[in-house]
Order: C-alpha cells, then sequence, then structure tokens
C-alpha cells in the first residue's frame, strides 16, 4: 500500500512537472506568435492559470514526505521529543483540516460542472471542471499523506521514539532510484 501511494507521489510530481513545460511552452509560442505574426494563442492566460493548479498542488503530498517545505524549527529542535511530535501532531491535523474542506468543497463542484458542461469565456471554451478535479486530487493525496505524518506523530508521543527521519537524507530514495 505505501509503495502504490508514493508511485501516486511520484506521478503527480511528475504531472506537474509536466504541466510547468507546458505552461512555458505555451507562453513561449504566445508570445512568439503575439511578436511575429501578430497572433497569441488563444486563451493563454487562462490555460497558464489552470495549468498553474496542477504545478502548485500536485506535489504537494510528495513534498510534505520528503520534508521539502520550508520550516524553521530553531526552538521546536530543542523541545522533549513527546513535544515536538505533539506540534507535529497539531500541525498536520490542523493542515489537513484546512486543505481538505476546500478540497472536498470544489470536489462537490466537479459534478455539476461536467455535467451542465461549464467553461471559462474565451475563443476555445475551455471546461472549468478537469483542473477542479486536479485540485480536489492534488488536495486528497496531500490529506492522505498528512494523516500518515499525524499517525506517525501520535505514535511518537506515546512511545517517546523520535520521528522517523524523512526520505529526503537518502537522495537516491528522494528520487525514486533504486540502485
Amino acid at each position: 500500500m505505501t509503495f502504490l501511494f508514493e508511485t501516486l507521489e511520484r506521478a503527480a510530481l511528475w504531472v506537474a512537472g509536466a504541466a510547468l513545460l507546458v505552461m512555458g511552452g505555451i507562453v513561449t509560442v504566445s508570445v512568439v506568435g503575439r511578436v511575429a505574426f501578430n497572433a497569441p494563442v488563444p486563451d493563454d492566460l487562462i490555460m497558464v492559470g489552470l495549468l498553474m493548479v496542477a504545478v502548485i498542488l500536485l506535489p504537494l503530498a510528495f513534498i510534505e514526505r520528503t520534508d521539502g517545505h520550508i520550516a524553521v524549527t530553531v526552538i521546536a529542535d530543542l523541545l522533549p521529543v513527546r513535544v515536538q511530535a505533539l506540534l507535529r501532531a497539531t500541525g498536520a491535523l490542523l493542515f489537513a483540516a484546512f486543505f481538505g474542506t476546500m478540497g472536498f468543497m470544489v470536489a462537490l463542484k466537479v459534478p455539476d460542472e461536467f455535467t451542465e458542461a461549464l467553461y471559462y469565456d474565451g475563443q476555445l471554451e475551455v471546461p472549468t471542471w478537469p483542473m477542479k478535479a486536479v485540485f480536489a486530487f492534488g488536495v486528497a493525496l496531500l490529506v492522505i499523506r498528512l494523516a500518515v505524518r499525524f499517525v506517525g506523530a501520535c505514535r511518537s508521543i506515546v512511545t517517546g521514539e523520535p520521528i522517523k527521519a524523512p526520505e529526503k537524507s537518502d537522495p537516491d530514495a528522494a528520487s525514486g532510484h533504486r540502485g
């Protein structure tokens, strides 16, 4: 089960990277088209804005797993292990509640927007539901990862053992290379 979830996290990371490349391509082609032919890519700003959802949200679970986010722990590192674990558990719970609520509310809109064929105003009539589905999926991955983090922190509160170090200490594991 862990392998499957980590594979999903890595796949989401790769999709986010591909979305970033596509965004760069759209902007480049649009700028060249605007300057050289006076014809930019239609709805380029809408598409780039929508792809930004994938670029920002899809990697969040992977970043949480590898502790890749910015954290200032100067004071927290001096606290006892159980207190550190309590802080991590509280943070994971609050973060999951906040993002989970947002993701849930967005996910509720997806079926209606799909059946009503809603789209953004523009020449291409880009549908509204795909990136909302991506948003909900990215948030779901993050909430599951935060639940795993919460359980690990609760285990540390009970046992007093330090929380297992994230896999970023092993560069091969973070990159997916199993040499």
